[in-house]
């Protein structure tokens, strides 16, 4: 739906002169649609074959995508050039080229919401709901405060946004960031990652990822150090440390003592979920970054001199209208989780899956090295139940 949207804005605006001279104009667009979410969501398909040991029969066939997606490419591209027609050969390659930067923005990006959502739902409902109160407060502020203190244009072509909503609606969200993180880490079926189909929910059970259980944490001292001293002393719980003259000893500041200089900042947060923490980032992105999506959508209808994308919503800009902000947030979301909170890549199912795949002199390998692992694991065992 946001594909068709999005490739209709041109394809209304140049009806005309498309259906009378193009031919196959739609077809050629439709078949690079297909294209890509063969690609892009075969490869999905492909990993959830490794990861399920239930589905491992089907992994024979698994290792085909690629080529069927290189052969439709083939194909697609052949007719593409086939099609094209003398005189109309610019206008053509700008459609091509819009229709590759719709795939990019559409398939290209909204193909890790399928991974946040396996890897857990509180990994797609966050983000959406992150975007979702970014854009109701920034509505709320921009409502009550816009143009107050800032009469300068946020964006030129979007005369409607104004800085107070932009800040407004920032603030407000990295607030609510930490408070729905943590009431959704308490939710089992929020938190649990999976790697089946079912057609049916069924409940989750697992043993919590540590980001989603209650810890002390340490923020590193080098995240102070960008801002002023003087705010940071305003944080609840900062503590300043000091280096003593004469010594390598540090120790807390005490006020008016001569013989200390300052050292760092430290903070230590107490019973909280670690998930939090990440929430501050994700919320800061759906505030600074993720808007900027929308502010697109708005730069495609003020130049096609458009109010909706679609009937779909009337009134409300159609579907791309209400999903141009979650395909960053979405991307962003896939990115952070696999940088900073999965720490192993392959699972035992797809552990196993891959070793299927080995020849017989390269099991034996296998085979032997974990047989050396295992032994050097158990020795260490060993000496330390004896010291």
């Amino acid at each position: 739906m946001l594909f068709r949207e999005l490739v209709k804005v041109r394809y209304s605006a140049l009806f005309e002169k498309i259906e009378d001279t193009i031919p196959l104009f739609r077809t050629t667009q439709w078949l690079w649609f297909i294209v890509a979410v063969f690609y892009a969501y075969g490869d999905f398909i492909s990993d959830i074959i490794q990861s399920n040991s239930h589905m491992h029969q089907f992994w024979p066939f698994s290792k085909y995508f690629g080529t069927l997606a290189f052969c439709l490419y083939s194909a697609t591209f052949v007719l593409t050039i086939a099609t094209m027609q003398v005189g109309h050969i610019k206008f053509q390659l700008n459609q091509l080229c819009w229709t590759i930067v719709v795939l990019c923005l559409t398939v290209g990006q909204l193909k890790y919401i399928m991974h946040n959502i396996f890897n857990g739902l509180f990994w797609f409902v966050f983000p959406i709901m992150l975007v979702v109160v970014n854009d109701v407060m920034a509505y709320v502020a921009g409502m009550t405060c816009g143009r107050k203190f800032i009469q300068r244009n946020f964006i030129l072509f979007s005369p409607n946004k104004t800085w107070e909503g932009f800040i407004g609606g920032g603030i407000s969200t990295v607030i609510v960031s930490w408070y729905l993180a943590a009431a959704l880490a308490e939710q089992p079926w929020m938190v649990c990652p999976t790697n089946e189909f079912r057609w049916s929910p069924e409940p989750l059970e697992c043993s919590p990822h540590h980001i989603f259980q209650k810890a002390e944490s340490i923020i590193p001292a080098q995240v102070f150090e960008v801002f002023p001293s003087h705010f940071v002393k305003m944080i609840p719980g900062i503590i300043e440390y000091c280096s003593v003259e004469g010594g390598n000893e540090v120790t807390r500041c005490i006020s008016g003592e001569p013989s200390h200089s300052f050292h760092h900042f430290e903070l230590i947060l107490r019973k909280v979920y670690p998930i939090q923490i990440h929430a501050l980032w994700l919320g800061l992105f759906a505030s600074c970054v993720a808007p900027f999506g929308g502010f697109l959508a708005s730069a495609i209808k003020r130049a096609y001199a458009i109010k909706d994308f679609d009937s779909v919503i009337p009134g409300h800009g159609g579907l791309t209208d209400r999903f141009d902000c979650q395909f960053l947030m979405a991307l962003c979301t896939w990115v952070h989780y696999n940088t900073f909170v999965r720490m192993a890549t392959v699972s035992a199912p797809k552990l196993v899956y891959m070793y299927n795949m080995l020849s017989d002199e390269e099991k034996r390998t296998f085979i032997d090295s974990i047989r050396h692992t295992g032994n050097q694991q158990l020795l260490k065992y060993r000496l330390e139940d004896f010291f």
